[in-house]
């Protein structure tokens, strides 16, 4: 016969004999509770740092702008151009010496009859004459206008020689009264005043 061995048998902890027991395992009562630890709190140097930090670039920020603006004021404005003006051509002497006789209290003014007022008359009192033209037709070229003195002896005496573009003319003959200025083209019209289509007649 085969003998068997003799197998020794040592005691179970508390803890084995209480799993053999409970066929559903360990009870809570055998849990051990687990520490958890602590979240680490950030140190709160960092953030005073970030704060310091950001308020002296803001100072730095405010500093540099008052400096440009101190800088803006002190710097003198640019001068102002002034506009171009417009350039107005010169009154010819002609034309002051007729508006000087025009402006005396005792210098006649006659409109030429058949000019549709374009042409004026104006007589100082010695009987120094000009003719003042405004808008009046343009003589066509090579046949200007001829303006004749036609005095009481009823001989026309040419006095001045215009093409309509000049705004006054002065007459080379004095105008007396009664006389008459006639713009003709030529002595033969002229000589009858009456009949003329552009005349004036002093008074």
């Amino acid at each position: 016969m085969t003998s068997v061995p003799e197998i020794s048998l040592a005691p179970l902890s508390s803890s084995v004999e209480s799993t053999v027991d409970d066929p559903l395992g360990p009870t809570v009562s055998t849990w051990k509770p687990i520490e958890v630890p602590a979240p680490s709190r950030p140190s709160p140097t960092p953030l005073v740092l970030l704060a310091l930090l950001a308020g002296i670039g803001a100072m730095v920020l405010g500093g540099v702008a008052v400096v440009a603006a101190t800088r803006s004021a002190d710097e003198p404005a640019p001068p102002r151009v002034p506009p171009p003006k417009a350039v107005s051509s010169p009154t010819p002497k002609v034309e002051r010496q007729a508006l000087a006789l025009l402006a005396k209290p005792s210098t006649d003014r006659v409109v030429f009859r058949g000019s549709r007022g374009h042409l004026v008359l104006v007589v100082g009192s010695g009987g120094r004459a000009a003719i003042l033209v405004r808008g009046f037709a343009r003589a066509d070229a090579g046949w200007p206008y001829y303006a004749w003195v036609v005095g009481a002896s009823g001989r026309p005496v040419r006095a001045a020689r215009f093409t309509g573009a000049e705004r006054a003319v002065f007459l080379s003959a004095h105008v007396g009264r009664k006389d008459s200025v006639v713009v003709a083209p030529d002595r033969a019209a002229a000589l009858s005043p009456r009949s003329a289509r552009i005349v004036a007649l002093r008074n």
